[in-house]
């Protein structure tokens, strides 16, 4: 046996020093009195250590478990498996579940888009309160059952599970390929979630809410009617993006929050090339009219600064209550939604679909986008807000 257990302590009473017996314990033969704190004393590999935790950081508060944890020590010796690191207490902590998402979290906050941050501490709050002081090199498969078991317990939807498992694999092969303190990430548990409805309307309904939109706000709203883009890359579009004279839009910028960043909406989310539906021309040659390349395209006329969010939202809530339209339904299902599927319901090729919601990857430049240009022009003109009627929309 490698080894021994000891004691720093002294007797409470007379200040005598406790007595071993071997397999029994400690005690003052004199007082009857035994410690409460123990350690082990090890010679291993020409070095010296003085163990006081077990493996999960429990104090040797009890003769008991220092013996327990003397026997899983030499039996990890001779596996040649004993890591000292995992008993001495300061390098414990450093294997903590909840001490290494803290540190996690610092390294990513500054990448994450501004509004997702919220979402993306609460999961890793999540997960350090159920792991806690699990140590991350002990994690198992069965682990992450118990965890997605505390989640569908919180009656979370399944795409609500799936998204904070995502977030602790995400974390998890952070400490094995970054920090290298696991060789594997735990295999998943699966979680069956329900393919998501699409909310959409038709065109009339579409032109049907655009007569109701305020004067002042149509050529945004037109704007994302008629391309599909999504409202926080709309607002952040700038005059230098568009290219009236061979017809298309250059998409690669959006807000988060009311934060500008120069990436769209995903990870490494490429930009993307849309051509310009004919109806929408006049408006953005009246919207960039006399604009310097970086300037904004949608101005809010009450702020004079770009649309924010929460007017955005005003914007669309007050036109919904309007038309006594479902609360459910959201601007993003009458524009991006509504689009794409308009378009299917037309025979638009999912391809051609694709590319004008930008959901394909795009490796290349802008300047190579043109190839595919005309071919998702012909595709686009196949919807019209206005019966084919190229109507001049003026901006007032």
């Amino acid at each position: 046996m490698k080894g021994q257990i000891k004691t720093k302590e002294k007797c409470p009473r007379c200040n005598g020093k406790f007595k071993h017996f071997p397999k029994i314990g400690f005690i003052c033969e004199y007082c009857k009195t035994t410690p409460r704190r123990f350690y082990i004393d090890l010679h291993w590999q020409g070095k010296r250590f003085k163990i006081y935790s077990s493996k999960h950081g429990t104090a040797l508060d009890s003769y008991q478990i220092a013996q327990a944890t003397l026997l899983i020590i030499n039996e990890e010796i001779r596996k040649h498996i004993f890591d000292p690191t995992k008993y001495i207490k300061s390098e414990i902590k450093k294997f903590f579940v909840s001490y290494l998402i803290e540190e996690y979290y610092e390294k990513k906050k500054s990448s994450i888009a501004p509004s997702y941050l919220p979402t993306f501490k609460k999961h890793l709050d999540t997960a350090k309160s159920f792991f806690t002081t699990k140590d991350i090199r002990e994690l198992r498969k069965i682990d992450l059952e118990k965890y997605k078991d505390s989640l569908n317990s919180q009656n979370k939807s399944p795409k609500t599970v799936k998204n904070y498992l995502d977030t602790f694999k995400a974390f998890l092969n952070y400490c094995k390929d970054t920090l290298e303190i696991i060789n594997i990430v735990p295999s998943f548990p699966k979680v069956e979630k329900p393919q998501p409805k699409i909310q959409w309307v038709d065109t009339d309904i579409q032109r049907l809410i655009y007569n109701y939109i305020p004067e002042q706000d149509k050529p945004i709203i037109l704007f994302l009617m008629l391309t599909g883009c999504r409202p926080a890359e709309a607002r952040a579009l700038k005059v230098k993006d568009i290219n009236l004279k061979q017809g298309f839009i250059a998409i690669s910028s959006s807000f988060s929050r009311n934060v500008l960043r120069p990436k769209r909406k995903g990870k490494n989310a490429p930009p993307v090339i849309v051509p310009i539906h004919p109806e929408l021309k006049p408006i953005l040659e009246l919207c960039i009219k006399d604009k310097l390349p970086e300037a904004f395209v949608f101005i809010n006329p009450r702020t004079g600064k770009p649309y924010s969010q929460e007017a955005m939202g005003r914007i669309w809530n007050t036109t919904r209550k309007k038309l006594n339209l479902p609360e459910n339904l959201r601007l993003y299902d009458v524009t991006r939604h509504s689009f794409a599927s308009n378009l299917i319901n037309n025979g638009v090729p999912i391809a051609d679909i694709s590319k004008l919601l930008g959901h394909t990857n795009i490796n290349t430049t802008t300047k190579y986008a043109h190839i595919d240009l005309q071919r998702t022009k012909v595709a686009l003109n196949s919807i019209s807000l206005f019966n084919n009627e190229r109507k001049q929309i003026k901006n007032n």
